[in-house]
């Protein structure tokens, strides 16, 4: 199932020796629920480019706090050309973000979560 997302273990293993166990699984479903509902607000039909650099921003951040480094680079892209991509492109670019997200949210539900 890692073949499908980019994750690095490691990441997410120094989070849960610094948090425990049971609250880094607590931080994740956090993620988890925050994230789905930043996806509410950016599937607008025309995005705000603002509004997807400063989502983009957050998700990224997030992502990489758990080790989820394909979503977090995805992120960072989006959040570096939001300002400058045309209306279509920057919604195929968020579309691909958020089943980035998606099959995040899969694997870690399938195999991180309890």
């Amino acid at each position: 199932m890692t073949d499908d997302i980019a994750f690095d273990k490691n990441v997410l293993r120094r989070l849960v020796d610094e948090l425990g166990a049971t609250d880094a699984a607590e931080v994740l479903r956090a993620f988890l629920e925050d994230t789905r509902r930043k996806f509410e607000v950016l599937a607008a039909e025309v995005p705000d480019p603002s509004l997807v650099r400063q989502e983009a921003h957050s998700i990224k951040s997030s992502a990489g706090t758990f080790g989820f480094t394909g979503m977090s680079g995805l992120a960072q892209a989006l959040e570096q050309s939001a300002l400058s991509m045309p209306p279509d492109q920057l919604k195929s670019a968020t579309v691909a973000l958020r089943r980035s997200f998606e099959m995040t949210t899969d694997f870690a539900r399938s195999v991180l979560l309890p």
